[in-house]
C-alpha cells in the first residue's frame, strides 16, 4: 500500500500541547456548573418520580379502601395522571436523538484501505479512539458526531466521522490532514483531556433542552383529542415544560461560562493540528475550504433550476471542481500541480466584512484571520504532500456518482433528466456573468445599487463639474468607500436589532472588540451619524458623475444630450416601479406566511389572513396590469411570461375552495411572483448596462 500520510514535524516539547493555567481554571469552572446542573437534574427527577408514584399509589389506595362511585372515577384518574407524568418525564429526560443527515453514506476499510490507514495514523497522533463508523456526505467539511442521549451525560458516546466529499475535492492531502486533525483535536487526550469532555457535554445538554421535541409533539397530539387522557396529558405537559424551563435557566449559566472557554478550546485544537500538519497546510487549507464551500453551495442551489429545465448532474463533484477553476480564473488566481487554486493574501483585499459579529449559540469559532495569525506565529515547517486528497480513495469516480445520485434521490426521488456536463454548466455560468456584467472601466461603481435621482434641468450645476476624466471619477478607492458605506448601513440595522432585543445575545463583537448588548444603542447612534454623512457624499459624487457625462454629451451635440437625459430618466422610472413591485411582493409573501403560520385547522383564525392575502393579491394584480399595459414596461417580460401574467390578471384572487386552502392557487401565485421579479430585475440590469455602454461612446478616443 502506498504511504500517503504526510510526515509530522515531530515536535516533542510538551509545552506546545499543554493548556495554560487560565484555560484549565476555566474548564474547572464550567465543570463546577455542570455538576450543579446534575444535582438539580437529580433533585427534579426524584421529585417528579415521587409525585408520579404518589398519584398512582393514591389512585390505587383510594379505589381499594373507599370503594364507591366517586372513587372509581377519581382513582383511575389519579393513576392515569401519575402514569402519564412518569411516561412524559422519561421521554423528556431519557431521550435519544440520533443525528440525521439524509445525504450520509457509510464507507469501510475494505473499499478504501488508504483512507482508513490515513485515519488510523492520525488517530494515534491525536490520541483519540478510532471512529466507530465513517460516512461521506456531499459537503465541504469534516465533522465528528455521535448519538446524543441522557446517558452521554455520564460517559461519552462512541464517535462517528463524517467526511465531506466537497472538502476532498477542494484540498490536497496535507491540508486534508490538517482539517481532520482540527476536528479530532477537540476529543484528544493529548491536548484537551477535560476540555474534550466539556465540549461534548455542552452539545448534549443543548440538544436535550432545545432540540428535544418528540415528547412535546406527542403530548400535544394527545392533549388535542379532547378526551380525559388528553386533559391529563395537557396537565403533564405543563409540568414537564416547567422542568424544562428550570433546566434551561441553569443551562444558560453553564453556557455563559462555556462561551468564555470555547474560543480558547478552538485555538487549543488548532495548536495540536498545526503541530501535526505545519503552518503552510493550515493557512492554505482554510482558504481553500472557504472557496470550495462557496462553489459547492452554488452548484447545490442550481439543482432545482436545472431540474425545472429537465437537466441533472451526473457527477456534481466534477462540476464543483469546474466551478472552482472558473472562480479562480475570474479572480486571476494561479493553480498548483494538482490543479488547486493558490490563494494569496491579496485575494482577500477585495472582501469587506461586517464590523458587527454575532456568535453562535453553543460554540465560538475564531475567524480565519485570527487562526492564520496564530498559524504564522507558530512557524511550523514540514514536508507537504500536494497531491489531491482523492488519492486516499479507491475508485473516487464511482463514489462521487453515488453521492450525486443520493442527493437527487433525497431531493427529487424518481425524477430523471438529461445530463449537463461541467463544461456546459460553466459555459452557461460564463454567459450569464458576461450578459449582466457592467463595463470594467466603471470598477463596479454602479453594481448592486440604484441610480441616484439627479436634477437634469439644473444647467448651472451641470456645467460646474471639476472632474476631468473617468479614471478619477471611478477610481477603485471611490468604489471601496461606497462598499464601506453600504456595509456600515447594514451594520447600523444590526446594532439597532441588538439594542431592541430582536437579536437575543448578551455580547457581540464590533471592529474585533467584545461589546455588551447594552452598548449596541450608542454604537448604532454613532455609526448612523457616519452613515448619514457618507450618504450625502455619495449623493454628491453620483451627481458629479452625471454632470461629467452631461458635459461629454454637450460636446457631441443636443441630440446626444436629449438621449442621455431620456435614458437616465427611463432608468429612474423603472427603479421606482421596481421598488413598488418589490414592496408589494413582500406584503403578499408576508400574508402567505401568516396563513401557513396560523394552520388550517382553525377557520376562524385563518379567515382574516385569507382576506388580507386576497387584498394584497389584488394590489399585486394592479401592478401587473400596469406592466402589461404600459409600453415602457412590457419589454421587461418575455412573451411567454407576458401571456402567463395576462391570464393571471384575469383570474380572481381566491385561495380557499370548500373551506380548504387551495394549494394550487398558492403555488401559481408564488411562481408568478418569482418569475416577474426575476425578469423585471434582470431587465433593469440590462437597461443600466446599456446606458453605461452608451456613456463610453461619448468618451474621446485615446
Amino acid at each position: 500500500m502506498t504511504n500517503l500520510y504526510p510526515a509530522s514535524p515531530g515536535i516533542k516539547d510538551p509545552a506546545v500541547f499543554q493548556p495554560t493555567a487560565a484555560f484549565r481554571l476555566q474548564i474547572v469552572k464550567v465543570i463546577g456548573f455542570i455538576l450543579l446542573f446534575f444535582l438539580l437534574y437529580a433533585i427534579v427527577l426524584l421529585t417528579a418520580i415521587t409525585l408520579g408514584a404518589a398519584f398512582i399509589t393514591a389512585g390505587i389506595a383510594l379505589t381499594g379502601y373507599y370503594p364507591n362511585i366517586f372513587t372509581f372515577i377519581a382513582g383511575p384518574a389519579l393513576v392515569i395522571l401519575g402514569g402519564l407524568m412518569l411516561f412524559f418525564l422519561v421521554r423528556f429526560l431519557f431521550y435519544r436523538r440520533p443525528p440525521v443527515n439524509p445525504y450520509r453514506a457509510p464507507i469501510d476499510a475494505a473499499h478504501h484501505p488508504r483512507l482508513f490507514d490515513f485515519i488510523s495514523r492520525l488517530v494515534k497522533e491525536t490520541r483519540i479512539r478510532f471512529p466507530e463508523k465513517v460516512f461521506v456526505v456531499p459537503e465541504v467539511n469534516v465533522a465528528v458526531f455521535y448519538n446524543s442521549s441522557f446517558f452521554n451525560l455520564l460517559w461519552p458516546a462512541r464517535m462517528n466521522l463524517e467526511i465531506g466529499l466537497g472538502l476532498v475535492n477542494s484540498v490536497n492531502i496535507s491540508e486534508f490532514k490538517m482539517i481532520l486533525a482540527q476536528e479530532f483535536a477537540h476529543f484528544s487526550r493529548r491536548s484537551m483531556k477535560l476540555g474534550s469532555y466539556v465540549y461534548a457535554l455542552n452539545k448534549v445538554l443543548y440538544n436535550m433542552l432545545y432540540e428535544n421535541d418528540s415528547w412535546n409533539d406527542l403530548a400535544i397530539r394527545w392533549s388535542n383529542n379532547g378526551s380525559l387522557p388528553g386533559f391529563f396529558a395537557h396537565v403533564t405537559m405543563m409540568l414537564v415544560n416547567s422542568i424544562q424551563f428550570l433546566l434551561r435557566k441553569l443551562y444558560r449559566l453553564i453556557n455563559r461560562q462555556y462561551l468564555e472557554l470555547s474560543r480558547e478550546m478552538e485555538f487549543q485544537a488548532d495548536t495540536l493540528a498545526v503541530s501535526l500538519a505545519g503552518t503552510a497546510a493550515a493557512v492554505s487549507g482554510g482558504r481553500r475550504v472557504e472557496m470550495g464551500t462557496y462553489c459547492l453551495d452554488h452548484c447545490m442551489h442550481k439543482l432545482s433550476e436545472l431540474e425545472t429545465g429537465g437537466q441533472q448532474f451526473r457527477n456534481i463533484f466534477h462540476t464543483h471542481r469546474a466551478v472552482i477553476d472558473y472562480y479562480a480564473l475570474q479572480n486571476r488566481l494561479d493553480t498548483d500541480a494538482a490543479g488547486l487554486p493558490v490563494i494569496p493574501d491579496s485575494y482577500f483585499h477585495s472582501f469587506l466584512k461586517s464590523r458587527v459579529q454575532l456568535r453562535e449559540q453553543w460554540t465560538t469559532h475564531p475567524t480565519r484571520e485570527d487562526r492564520e495569525q496564530r498559524y504564522l506565529a507558530a512557524g511550523i515547517t514540514c514536508e507537504q504532500v500536494n497531491a489531491s486528497a482523492w488519492q486516499l480513495f479507491n475508485d473516487p469516480e464511482l463514489l462521487q456518482e453515488q453521492s450525486t445520485r443520493q442527493v437527487y434521490d433525497t431531493l427529487s426521488p424518481g425524477v430523471a433528466g438529461e445530463t449537463i456536463t461541467p463544461a456546459e454548466f460553466v459555459a452557461e455560468l460564463t454567459h450569464r456573468h458576461r450578459l449582466y456584467e457592467y463595463p470594467a472601466v466603471f470598477h463596479d461603481y454602479y453594481d448592486n445599487r440604484a441610480f441616484t435621482a439627479v436634477n437634469t434641468e439644473d444647467e448651472r450645476a451641470l456645467s460646474a463639474t471639476v472632474v476631468t476624466d473617468m479614471a478619477q471619477l471611478y477610481h477603485p478607492d471611490i468604489v471601496w468607500r461606497i462598499r464601506s458605506y453600504y456595509r456600515d448601513k447594514q451594520d447600523v440595522e444590526t446594532l439597532q436589532a441588538i439594542a431592541i432585543g430582536q437579536f437575543q445575545t448578551r455580547t457581540f463583537e464590533f471592529d474585533g472588540q467584545s461589546q455588551k448588548a447594552s452598548d449596541a444603542r450608542e454604537l448604532a447612534r454613532k455609526l448612523a451619524g457616519h452613515v448619514a454623512a457618507e450618504q450625502d457624499w455619495l449623493q454628491q459624487h453620483d451627481q458629479q458623475a452625471y454632470f461629467y457625462h452631461y458635459q461629454r454629451a454637450l460636446a457631441k451635440g443636443p441630440d446626444t444630450v436629449r438621449l442621455l437625459t431620456t435614458r437616465y430618466q427611463q432608468i429612474l422610472m423603472h427603479q421606482e416601479f421596481a421598488n413598488r413591485l418589490n414592496d408589494q411582493v413582500v406584503r403578499v409573501i408576508h400574508a402567505i406566511s401568516q396563513v401557513f403560520n396560523v394552520g388550517h385547522d382553525t377557520l376562524v383564525l385563518l379567515e382574516p389572513w385569507m382576506e388580507e392575502l386576497r387584498a394584497e393579491c389584488w394590489r399585486f394584480r394592479r401592478l401587473l396590469h400596469e406592466v402589461t399595459s404600459s409600453p415602457g414596461y412590457t419589454s421587461c417580460l418575455s412573451p411567454e411570461l407576458y401571456d402567463r401574467v395576462q391570464r393571471f390578471t384575469m383570474q380572481d384572487c381566491i385561495f380557499m375552495q370548500d373551506q380548504v386552502p387551495d394549494y394550487v392557487a398558492f403555488q401559481e401565485l408564488h411562481e408568478i411572483i418569482s418569475s416577474v421579479m426575476e425578469q423585471y430585475n434582470n431587465s433593469n440590469v440590462l437597461l443600466r448596462k446599456s446606458f453605461l455602454e452608451f456613456l463610453l461612446t461619448m468618451e474621446p478616443e485615446a
